[in-house]
């Protein structure tokens, strides 16, 4: 069966390196081609450019890197997805997929002009059986979310954005308020239906393909397109939802409530999701929005109270709280920051768009903040933070602490590589027409560079699905991937030799 393999990836080796690029006049004019004609015998029917259609099916969630794909393909199943890598490969063109799009480097039309973009808008089965859910590649989260809590209320630990793709989600991590109980979404995958490059359609699992599973499930878009998740349910549960308010706060204040919200997480509950949200506001006397909060899932209002009461009295008392206590699908809607539950039917209204740039750093439990770090980046978020034009917020996300389902698995569980993580930092900023990209991107960088220079012998990870669009693909394998990427790049390797499934920061 191995050597069967082998020489299926041999025999794809040898037709992609002989195949003809094909021009972008022919594919805009519809003239006839290998590759159009691979298409339509599969019966396929690409949008190319030029075409009516084109433009808006080639939208990226961050409008700041709008690339042009050769070609977008809509397949109805595993066997049009397989069938649209095999003509992109004889055709000399590189392939992606696209989950829900949301890539904040735009990956998922390439990084660059010129892919096929395999969408898989059409895979959106969805069942359950017992406690196991089978999650067609082209569904969203919150359609997901709903699904679930409409078949036994059931619930996973996912991310909050209703219109994030599992495909990008899952293939790259996955976290969400619940991960610290249930595990990142990644985890809790239990097999996968993927395509590779020569391809074959492929069951991969611990016991099946498991290098395979493992590479895609920490690492996925550089090994396949995964058209189908196997995943572990769980009960759905009420919560509580907090939140701290701390708008008077200064940097000196800031930088201790970050110090003291870092202790208090090495021990928390796990079933507390935790937050910090700093963001600008017009109403704070300084500038800033200081506030902690999150979600306590099964607990109650005394629980909650006397859970906090020994990180309230480091953080001072704050100038509003609020508590809602939330079925799990209220929770659900209360963190999308929507107005419904049929808000998270994505199927009802189109996807946002926005001009922006983000990136990440992780806090290992070795190595917390110090000191020293947490004041140069509330100096800078207090400073140049109140007089930038850029719109931007900062989110800090516990991971770890206490028995963490992130944290308590082995470093190499799948392949995603931050399992030392206490907690991860959001930077976000959107780059309004008044601001230069260049400019922009500075302002967020410095940000970060605030936490990350002032603690210089740290080596700090990052979220790959908080992308740095800005990172080559060397700095992105030693951000995202510091111990997994010489095993990455073997099994890439592997299965896909020639590169068919390329992005700027691929292996």
């Amino acid at each position: 069966m191995m050597r069967a393999s082998l020489a299926s990836f041999a025999i794809l080796s040898v037709a992609v390196a002989r195949a003809a690029w094909v021009p972008l006049s022919s594919l805009e004019a519809r003239a006839s081609n290998a590759f159009l004609d691979c298409m339509d015998g599969a019966g396929l029917d690409p949008l190319v450019q030029g075409e009516s259609g084109y433009t808006s099916a080639a939208q990226p969630f961050n409008l700041r890197l709008p690339w042009k794909p050769a070609a977008i393909v809509y397949p109805n199943d595993a066997n049009g997805v397989a069938a649209a890598i095999k003509c992109g490969a004889s055709n000399g063109l590189k392939v992606n997929a696209r989950s829900g799009g949301h890539s904040y480097a735009a990956y998922a039309l390439g990084g660059e002009d010129g892919h096929l973009t395999v969408s898989l808008d059409n895979l959106r089965h969805l069942s359950l059986n017992g406690t196991t859910a089978t999650i067609g590649a082209g569904n969203r989260l919150g359609d997901v979310a709903l699904y679930l809590w409409n078949n036994g209320k059931r619930a996973m630990a996912h991310g909050t954005c209703p219109y994030v793709g599992i495909g990008g989600h899952a293939g790259q991590g996955g976290f969400g308020l619940p991960s610290r109980a249930w595990g990142l979404l990644a985890d809790q995958v239990l097999s996968v239906e993927i395509v590779t490059a020569d391809g074959q359609i492929r069951t991969a699992s611990k016991s099946k393909n498991a290098d395979l599973f493992w590479a895609a499930t920490g690492a996925g878009a550089s090994f396949g397109i995964m058209t189908s998740f196997t995943t572990a349910t769980h009960a759905a549960v009420d919560s509580i939802a907090f939140a701290y308010n701390f708008p008077n706060y200064g940097p000196k204040d800031a930088s201790k409530g970050l110090q003291a919200w870092q202790n208090f997480g090495k021990n928390l509950d796990v079933n507390v999701g935790l937050q910090i949200h700093i963001d600008p506001s017009s109403d704070a006397p300084n500038g800033i929005s200081f506030s902690v909060s999150g979600v306590y899932y099964g607990a109650n209002q005394a629980k909650v109270d006397s859970t906090f009461a020994p990180l309230l009295k480091t953080l001072g008392k704050p100038s509003s709280t609020s508590f809602q206590k939330q079925s799990w699908i209220d929770s659900v809607v209360y963190l999308a920051g929507a107005g419904s539950v049929a808000e998270l039917n994505t199927t009802t209204a189109p996807d946002v768009h926005d001009d922006f740039f983000a990136t990440s750093t992780f806090v290992s439990e070795q190595e917390p903040m110090s000191t020293a770090a947490s004041d140069a980046l509330m100096n800078y978020i207090y400073k140049q933070g109140t007089s930038t034009a850029v719109e931007w917020f900062v989110i800090f996300d516990l991971y770890g602490g206490g028995n963490s389902a992130v944290t308590s698995v082995a470093d190499d569980f799948n392949a995603f590589d931050a399992r030392d993580a206490l907690y991860s930092i959001q930077y976000y900023g959107t780059i309004p027409s008044s601001v230069s990209d260049a400019n922009g991107i500075k302002f967020i960088t410095d940000m970060k560079g605030a936490v990350e220079n002032n603690q210089p012998n740290t080596s700090f990870k990052g979220y790959a699905n908080y992308i740095d669009s800005t990172y080559t693909a060397d700095v992105a394998h030693k951000k995202y991937y510091p111990s997994h990427t010489p095993r990455l790049t073997t099994l890439k390797n592997t299965y896909d030799p020639q590169r068919l499934f390329h992005f700027p920061q691929d292996f």
